[in-house]
C-alpha cells in the first residue's frame, strides 16, 4: 500500500477517495485545499499545501478542468492513473496518467484519454474517441465513435454527442444537450439541438 496525497476537498473529493479505497494499492492520507472549509473528509485530514507534496504520489480531486492543470503543472510527483472495477475499457484503449474514472464507465475499443481527465459515472465513451488532456466527462454522458474532444472541455451530465463530431478546446457542452455540429474552442453550447450561447 502507497501514501497519496488528493488535492482537492470538494465535492469531487469524496468519490476520489472512495474509488482510491476500493482498489487497495494507495491510502489517501491527507487532503490539500487553498481554502479548507472542513477539518476532515471521510476521516482524512484536510490541510492548507506547502510548497512540497507530502507523499511521493498525488491525485487531483477537483472537478474544475482550469484548476486540474495548474495543479498539475506546479508539483513534480508521479500521478497515477485510478479505474473503478466495474469501469469497461478494452486493450486498444489508452488512458493517461493522473485520469480518474469512476463507476460504470465505458471506454470503448481504440478510445485515447488523454492526461489528468475525469469521466464520470456512467459515461460512455465510444470506438475512435481521443479525449484531450484535462478534459471532464460528467455522468450519464454518451459520446458516439469517432468524436474528438480537444484540451479543457467540459461535457455536461446526460448530454450526448453524436458521431465524428470536433469539441473545440476549453468548451462547455451544457447538461443534456444533443451536440450534432462541431463546437468551436472556448464556445458553451446547450439545448437540443445544441447551439452557442457563448463565445470567446
Amino acid at each position: 500500500m502507497k501514501d497519496i496525497t488528493l488535492y482537492g476537498a470538494g465535492g469531487h473529493c469524496y468519490a476520489v477517495i472512495e474509488l482510491i479505497k476500493s482498489l487497495n494499492n494507495y491510502d489517501p492520507i491527507h487532503i490539500l485545499d487553498d481554502n479548507p472549509k472542513q477539518e476532515k473528509i471521510l476521516d482524512i485530514s484536510v490541510i492548507k499545501p506547502k510548497t512540497s507534496i507530502p507523499t511521493k504520489y498525488l491525485c487531483i480531486s477537483i472537478g474544475n478542468n482550469k484548476n486540474r492543470k495548474k495543479i498539475a503543472t506546479s508539483f513534480n510527483v508521479d500521478f497515477p492513473l485510478f479505474i473503478h472495477k466495474s469501469a469497461v475499457h478494452y486493450p486498444s484503449t489508452s488512458i493517461g496518467r493522473g485520469t480518474v474514472v469512476l463507476p460504470n464507465a465505458v471506454l470503448d475499443a481504440d478510445s485515447k484519454i488523454g492526461d489528468f481527465c475525469i469521466v464520470n459515472n456512467n459515461a460512455t465513451i465510444s470506438h475512435n474517441v481521443i479525449l484531450g488532456d484535462f478534459v471532464h466527462i460528467a455522468i450519464n454522458v454518451a459520446i458516439a465513435g469517432g468524436v474528438k474532444v480537444d484540451e479543457g472541455a467540459l461535457i455536461g451530465a446526460g448530454s450526448i454527442v453524436l458521431p465524428n463530431i470536433k469539441i473545440g478546446k476549453w468548451a462547455i457542452v451544457g447538461a443534456g444537450a444533443v451536440v450534432t455540429k462541431d463546437v468551436p474552442n472556448y464556445a458553451t453550447v446547450i439545448g437540443n439541438p445544441a447551439i452557442i450561447i457563448e463565445k470567446d
